[in-house]
């Protein structure tokens, strides 16, 4: 049996397939966009074999994207400024109302953007950036990419995936990662940043620091940018997945 990972945990073959269809990625590329590649070519490159053959694509992908992609939102920082008689999720409220309460995703289809999204993420602590970063959420969700899902999250009955893209605000770039939960519906819960390039030269210590939920953030993100240095011996397509010649 060839082991393959689903985010980070070894799953068998026929597990992984099960667990991809049920999140709904099944058969799709890093950008949420259908496979060039047939079903067996698909499980086969997302082996530990095939990845100790050719190298790590998945990730060494992803860094690049987070690392090097043109950023999918800039925003000047005057973004939900401070406004007498109106609170920031209010604020939120009615941009996301503009927006038609909705973003799209690749991956998942319709995800709900409201209130209780920008509320919730509120909860989870609030500085002046990651208050300008809920201009980006909408990018993100449809622009970025996935690093993260969890069945059942913390035992309450509900999935969660988490979308990751590069941000610019004020000129100094971001990767902003949002949380999806999937119950019946999809609906956008909250939102992290972590300024690029302290990102990438932070260690454990300074990510232990951190509150609960940034430093899962963190950790995610530092594993993912361990890639940056990878060697892939194989070309990538668009969406982010191997180019399997005849040879190979």
């Amino acid at each position: 049996m060839v082991p393959i990972l689903f985010f980070g945990e070894e799953t068998t073959t026929q597990l992984f397939i099960n667990n991809c269809t049920k999140a709904g990625i099944y058969l799709k590329g890093l950008h949420g966009l259908p496979t060039q590649l047939t079903p067996q070519q698909w499980i086969w490159v997302r082996t530990s074999s095939f990845k100790d053959t050719y190298g790590d694509w998945e990730n060494w992908y992803k860094c690049k994207f987070l690392l090097d992609a043109k950023p999918v939102s800039a925003l000047n920082g005057t973004e939900f400024e401070p406004i007498p008689g109106k609170t920031l999720t209010e604020q939120v409220s009615e941009y996301f109302q503009e927006l038609g309460g909705i973003a799209y995703s690749p991956y998942f289809g319709n995800v709900i953007l409201d209130k209780k999204g920008a509320d919730d993420s509120l909860a989870h602590g609030m500085g002046r950036k990651k208050a300008i970063a809920y201009a980006a959420v909408k990018d993100v969700i449809e622009k970025g990419i996935l690093i993260d899902y969890d069945f059942n999250h913390k035992g309450r009955n509900y999935n969660s995936a988490v979308i990751s893209a590069p941000i610019i605000i004020k000129e100094e770039r971001f990767i902003c990662s949002v949380v999806i939960t999937k119950m019946q519906d999809n609906r956008f819960y909250l939102h992290e940043i972590k300024e690029q390039k302290k990102l990438s030269n932070e260690g454990s210590n300074t990510v232990q620091r951190q509150p609960q939920r940034s430093k899962a953030f963190a950790k995610i993100l530092q594993n993912i940018l361990a890639a940056k240095n990878f060697i892939i011996n194989l070309p990538l397509d668009e969406n982010g997945e191997p180019i399997l010649s005849s040879t190979i």
